[in-house]
């Protein structure tokens, strides 16, 4: 099997450990709810597309889901993307809950419990995981996933 540079680059910039600040910031900033967890696998497939992150990083206090849905660009591919960053979401919560910056609760909610560690972190998908976070911030869920077009994880 030959490798590229761009490959080792890929795998770099897409590694459990660069991207689990962007979770830690999404849940730093976040309400504490019911079922949270499962919003975990909504930021990093959202936050590293492109027209996604391009509305979240101009979001503001008035933004809000339906505005987020308003242009479909933003959603093409979102389920096949949940799907394919499930692995790389699953080693990221397990690093963000071994470093003790994450709790996950009886009733699946999540709250952070330590700082969020930005010295290597791309401020732009940390900007953009804070501001996710304000667009969900009056939905629950489900209403999420269902305004979403997911079915399941």
């Amino acid at each position: 099997m030959n490798s590229s540079p761009i490959d080792f680059l890929f795998t770099l910039q897409r590694s459990p450990f660069a991207l689990a600040p962007v979770i830690h910031q999404f849940y730093e900033t976040s309400d504490i709810k019911e079922r949270s967890v499962l919003l975990s696998y909504l930021v990093l497939p959202m936050v590293l597309y492109p027209p996604m992150r391009a509305f979240l990083i101009g979001a503001n206090k008035t933004s809000s889901l339906r505005t987020m849905c308003k242009k479909q660009s933003r959603l093409v591919g979102l389920a096949a993307r949940v799907q394919d960053f499930k692995s790389l979401t699953n080693a990221a919560m397990l690093i963000l809950t071994a470093e003790r910056g994450i709790e996950v609760a009886d009733d699946l909610s999540v709250r952070s419990i330590g700082e969020v560690r930005v010295a290597n972190a791309n401020k732009e998908l940390l900007d953009a995981g804070r501001k996710i976070s304000i667009v969900f911030s009056s939905v629950n869920v489900v209403s999420i996933y269902r305004t979403l077009g997911l079915k399941s994880l």
